[in-house]
C-alpha cells in the first residue's frame, strides 16, 4: 500500500496530535501506602512518560523532512520516523502495562524521594486510548517511510538561483571573490527594479 503525500502526512500528524493530547489526561491513578503520603494520585501521561511528548516532536519534524527533503534526506528521515513513532509507542505501552510502577514513581518525585514507596494503581482508560494512537501512529510511520522511496522532490520554483560561474580548476565563484577583483555585483541587478 503507497500513500501520497497528504495521506502520509495525515497518518503521522493525526496520531501524533490525538497521542499529545492524550498525554495531558490521567493515564493512571493509585496512592501511595506511604506515611507522608497517603492520599490518592493520579498521573497524567506527560508526567509519566515525559519522552514520548519529545519523540512526538522528532515525528513531526522527521515527517517534514520525508515531504520536502532530496532522496538521502527523505531516506534519513524515515528511518527516524519510524524509530521515534516506535518509541513512543513502547513509552505508551509501558505506562499502561505498569501502573503500580507508575504511581510510586510520581509520589516518590513529588517527595523528592530516591526510592519509590509501596502504592497501588491502575491504568485509565486515556493510556488505553494512548496505547492504540500510538500503534496507528507506528503504522503511518512505516507506511510513510515505505511509501517515500516512490516520491519526488520539491519542485525547481524552490531550488536556489543560477549557480555561480567556476573558475578555471573547477572552483565556484563567490560574489565576494568578484567583490575581491573590484567587480561590482550589485552592477548586474536591474536598475530600476525597486
Amino acid at each position: 500500500m503507497t500513500l501520497s503525500k497528504k495521506a502520509a502526512a495525515l497518518a503521522v500528524l493525526g496520531p501524533a496530535a490525538l497521542l499529545l493530547g492524550a498525554s495531558t489526561q490521567p493515564w493512571a491513578t493509585g496512592e501511595s501506602r506511604d506515611v507522608l503520603s497517603s492520599a490518592a494520585t493520579s498521573v497524567t501521561g506527560g508526567a509519566a512518560a515525559p519522552g514520548v511528548v519529545g519523540l512526538l516532536a522528532v515525528c513531526v519534524v522527521a515527517v517534514l523532512g520525508v515531504m520536502t527533503g532530496g532522496r538521502l534526506i527523505r531516506a534519513v528521515s524515515a528511518g527516524v520516523l519510524v524509530l521515534a513513532a516506535a518509541g513512543a509507542a513502547a513509552m505508551t505501552v509501558l505506562v499502561a502495562l505498569r501502573p503500580v510502577a507508575t504511581v510510586a514513581d510520581a509520589v516518590a518525585r513529588e517527595l523528592a524521594r530516591t526510592t519509590a514507596p509501596a502504592a497501588t494503581g491502575q491504568s485509565t482508560a486515556w493510556v488505553w486510548a494512548a496505547v492504540a494512537l500510538s500503534l496507528l501512529l507506528v503504522v503511518g510511520a512505516v507506511l510513510t517511510a515505505v511509501s517515500s522511496s516512490s516520491w519526488a522532490g520539491l519542485s525547481s520554483r524552490y531550488e536556489r538561483g543560477d549557480k555561480p560561474a567556476s573558475g578555471p580548476r573547477g572552483e565556484v565563484r563567490t560574489t565576494w571573490d568578484e567583490l575581491s577583483e573590484g567587480g561590482d555585483p550589485t552592477l548586474r541587478d536591474d536598475p530600476h527594479a525597486t
